[in-house]
């Protein structure tokens, strides 16, 4: 399946490492540490480096990690190899000569490695969800590294639960979705999720996914091979009754209603 993407991942863990190498790798890895110090040694060069920094690995590059005595680190990373890397690293200017870079708190790769996790756990289709993970760590890591005040860009903690949250619901809105266990997938209480996404989304989770579904019911509309109940069944609801009462709350008509008046627009 790795010939299918310009991104393959690898592998990913976190842990207490006391020293590695000399050696070499034949895959790209990101290294991000979490507590403690240590030093970086790559094409001659030795980095201190510390919580809150971290450092790149590069194919056929003898390197050597080693911890602090005194402080030493637990690092997290991921591994992964592609012919856009390069590309990429190009971007926030990471290169063997620059291999090192500041980042969010711990809590902004937590997020990506316990979404990783449960990606890696599941049956079905669980390497396209772990590649889209990939793709989209790279997207949230690029605008971190290039934002405009690069040193000072410390994401709140709040905004990384709900980030994660409404990933989750744009992902699995067709699906049977529960607040209470999307809250534990994300490592939080209910209660405070329910708070975060008021005081950022200004809804609550459960009507930000009514306004999600009801939103991509409105596209389906736009196909006229499909019922109402294929509509229904496609964004999460096996009671098209169920969902017409959804749709008149969120959009003031009912499915019928929005798809004849839309079609008499569209003829006049």
């Amino acid at each position: 399946m790795q010939e299918l993407y310009d991104l393959v991942y690898f592998y990913h863990g976190k842990q207490y490492c006391d020293y590695w190498g000399p050696g070499v790798k034949d895959h790209y890895k990101i290294l991000f540490i979490h507590e403690g110090r240590g030093t970086y040694q790559i094409n001659g060069c030795t980095y201190e480096l510390k919580q809150g920094q971290g450092f790149m690995v590069f194919p056929d590059t003898i390197c050597s990690m080693k911890a602090n005595e005194e402080d030493p680190w637990t690092y997290s990373w991921i591994a992964f190899q592609g012919k856009c890397v390069d590309r990429l690293l190009e971007q926030v200017q990471l290169s063997k000569l620059n291999p090192h870079f500041h980042f969010a708190p711990a809590e902004w790769f937590d997020v990506w490695l316990d979404e990783l996790t449960h990606a890696n756990s599941l049956e079905r289709n669980g390497g396209l969800v772990v590649h889209s993970l990939l793709y989209r760590l790279f997207a949230d890591w690029i605008a971190m590294l290039t934002a405009p005040d690069q040193a000072g860009y410390i994401p709140k903690a709040k905004e990384v639960y709900v980030r994660k949250a409404i990933d989750y619901i744009k992902a699995n809105y067709y699906n049977k979705v529960s607040i209470t266990e999307l809250s534990k997938l994300i490592g939080i209480d209910r209660i405070y999720l329910s708070s975060l996404f008021k005081e950022t989304v200004h809804l609550s989770p459960q009507m930000y996914l009514l306004q999600y579904r009801m939103d991509k019911a409105v596209d389906l509309m736009n196909n006229p091979m499909l019922t109402v109940s294929d509509i229904s069944h496609s964004v999460g609801y096996n009671d098209p009754l169920l969902f017409s009462k959804m749709f008149k709350k969120i959009k003031g008509v009912s499915p019928s209603h929005y798809r004849r008046d839309k079609s008499l627009t569209i003829l006049t």
